[in-house]
């Protein structure tokens, strides 16, 4: 009998596809590396099978490291199965699957974005096979989205773009890889072993990504070093008003000319000390007017919903969880069919997905601690998303999937450990507040004249929680709201007597330095670093890196000794020797740390994706950069 075979990224996915299939896989399953009845095979890789052959399967003279052999730049790439007993072993069964005569179709149902398309590729092409294949595309893996993806899985060649932006984004990091860690480390690795007191010369990793990232670390580290701190003034005055008895405070305001001028530089309406305490002197013994009093309703949003570096971030914040474990949970739960998939960009819904939500809420309320924001919803009458919500509902802002959302499957919070609960609950819980109305907010503004001088006092409270409810939030006190005495109840025109003038002092801070969750958000937000508007339009899209490698790249430089990351607060900062690594790369070939570069190789692999330019192209821009940049650091003659 005629059979499908259906390949999955890893073992534990493959269960979710079993059920559907009417299999279940076995002990013995398992061992043998597959399971099937008289319809469907089912077999699974271990991530990555295959990878790109090292430089010496090209030229046996390239396993000594040499400059003169530099650049690398294979006419055609060889690819090899990844050197381990348990891989190979899995890759033979898989390839004797693919060619087994009772099999008539092959279905892709690894993850649905590049690295998974990638994965499946260099198995099919490694085992010679030239049966068709098909390419499930799911964003959860209930039975309902499995059963729909394999029902609605298309030609695999519909995916050819996608595929071509994988091999280009390997060639590319290969060629990085392998040319310049091997350049660094012959001029620079044994000035770096003497200068660290290592007994051999040290291997300099550089990679496309990860010394960019590198980069950054190092020089907000520089930043905080090189700090001086600057000391600054205000002022501000202890009002009693005379009609209502109002006591409140004002701080000094620059005149607007002076604002507009300053306006990015927000240190410049502080004053030096002499100046601050001239105008005390200037104002001292004379009556206050209430020139002012506005008082506005302001409405707040809910945030967006949860891609994977929004979810890194906020986990980190709350929890103090590293990224690679918020990464590794939001996995799991994907896997135990929980929340969508979690390796998106995206923060907001498609329009495809619309139609499940009210099944999704309906299992939501199954759940005895969710069940009342459910009910409120219901409460609110027709639901507030829909396909004009375009906060929330936009096809044209969503990549490979869409946000990070949770499913219809009903879990009981109580069975799930604390940090796989944690991090469940922030995700129901953004996605809920979606679905409430707008955080309201009373908010007063007073000014106050004291010849000529403008002191202006905020307060803000909470009218209508509106979204905040879901979070029990109480607004903090920003720095800006100095007042809670009842400052709506002043009148304009009003005189107010002058209690006390007060000089605050203040000292500029350095920049912070990087936990590894702001560090992700920085690599998936890296178009900030670009001041060219029509170059950051370009590339908003595309970070450093990607959500699926982001959190990997941060842990590998942190495995090899470049960065350390504090364990209990996750504060990223340089080790001596990444911080040296930098330092010669810097002398030679300063643009493999700029974030611009970098992502603007990751903008030219989504033009491949979306069928914008022809690997071709990009292929021999990557080669020209390669051999230009290398020619460069092999006549840089600096002495380190």
């Amino acid at each position: 009998m005629i059979k499908k075979l259906f390949i999955t990224e890893k073992p534990s996915v493959a269960d979710s596809f079993a059920g559907v299939l009417g299999l279940e896989i076995s002990r013995s399953d398992r061992g043998r590396g597959y399971a099937e009845n008289d319809r469907a095979i089912i077999s699974w890789c271990f991530g990555h099978l295959v990878t790109m052959a090292y430089p010496d399967a090209y030229d046996p003279a390239y396993k000594s490291w040499q400059i003169e052999h530099l650049p690398i730049i294979p006419k055609e790439y060889k690819y090899m199965v990844i050197d381990n007993a348990g891989t190979k072993k899995q890759y033979d069964v898989i390839r004797q699957l693919m060619h087994r005569n009772d099999v008539d179709m092959i279905y892709s149902c690894t993850d649905c974005g590049r690295e998974g398309e990638y994965i499946f590729r260099l198995v099919y092409q490694q085992s010679g096979t030239n049966k068709p294949a098909k390419r499930v595309w799911i964003s959860s893996q209930t039975e309902e989205a499995v059963k729909k993806g394999i029902d609605e899985a298309k030609d695999i060649g519909e995916y050819d773009s996608l595929s071509k932006a994988a091999y280009c984004r390997a060639k590319e990091d290969w060629l990085f890889g392998m040319n310049f860690s091997r350049i660094y480390t012959c001029k620079y690795g044994k000035a770096l072993s003497t200068r660290f007191k290592e007994d051999k010369r040290s291997v300099i990793a550089i990679g496309r990504v990860m010394t960019c990232v590198l980069g950054l670390v190092v020089d907000r580290e520089l930043e905080i070093r090189n700090f001086v701190p600057k000391v600054h003034y205000g002022v501000t005055a202890s009002f009693l008003s005379q009609e209502s008895g109002i006591a409140y405070k004002g701080r000094w305001q620059p005149k607007k000319k002076e604002q507009e001028l300053s306006e990015d530089q927000s240190e410049e309406k502080y004053l030096n000390k002499e100046d601050a305490l001239e105008i005390i002197e200037k104002l001292k013994g004379r009556e206050a007017i209430v020139k002012k009093v506005e008082i506005k309703v302001k409405k707040e949003q809910p945030p967006l919903l949860f891609n994977l570096a929004e979810l890194q971030s906020e986990v980190n914040k709350k929890f103090k969880l590293p990224v690679d474990r918020t990464l590794e949970i939001a996995q799991q739960l994907y896997e135990k069919k929980m929340i969508s998939y979690p390796r998106t960009d995206s923060r907001v819904l498609s329009t495809d997905i619309l139609n499940e939500i009210p099944k999704i809420l309906n299992g939501l309320y199954g759940n005895s601690a969710l069940k009342d924001f459910v009910l409120r919803i219901k409460d609110f009458g027709k639901l507030a998303i829909n396909k004009s919500s375009k906060r929330f509902v936009d096809d044209s802002k969503v990549t490979d999937h869409y946000a990070i959302i949770p499913t219809y499957v009903t879990v009981d919070l109580s069975k799930l450990d604390a940090d796989n609960r944690n991090v469940y609950s922030l995700i129901v819980k953004r996605f809920l507040a979606i679905f409430f109305p707008q955080a309201e907010y009373n908010t007063v503004k007073v000014e106050t004249e004291i010849k000529g001088e403008i002191f202006v006092t905020n307060s803000k409270t909470l009218k209508e929680p509106g979204w905040k409810e879901v979070y029990d939030v109480t607004p903090s006190k920003s720095e800006e709201e100095i007042s809670t005495s009842p400052i709506h109840l002043l009148i304009k025109k009003e005189k107010s007597a002058v209690t006390a003038f007060d000089l605050e002092e203040k000292e500029t801070k350095p920049p912070s330095r990087f936990s590894d969750a702001s560090l992700v958000l920085t690599m998936e937000k890296a178009g900030k670093y670009i001041e060219n508007e029509e170059l950051r339009e370009q590339i908003k899209t595309c970070g450093i890196g990607t959500s699926a490698t982001r959190s990997g790249i941060i842990k590998k430089l942190k495995s090899i000794g470049y960065i350390r990351i504090n364990p209990k607060t996750q504060i990223v900062s340089p080790e001596p020797k990444g911080e040296a690594i930098v330092g010669f790369v810097r002398l030679s070939a300063k643009e493999l740390l700029n974030p611009i570069l970098t992502a603007s190789w990751e903008k030219g692999l989504f033009m491949i994706q979306n069928d914008e330019i022809t690997e071709e192209i990009f292929e021999e821009k990557l080669n020209s950069y390669i051999t230009r940049t290398i020619e460069k650091v092999k006549k840089n003659r600096t002495i380190i």
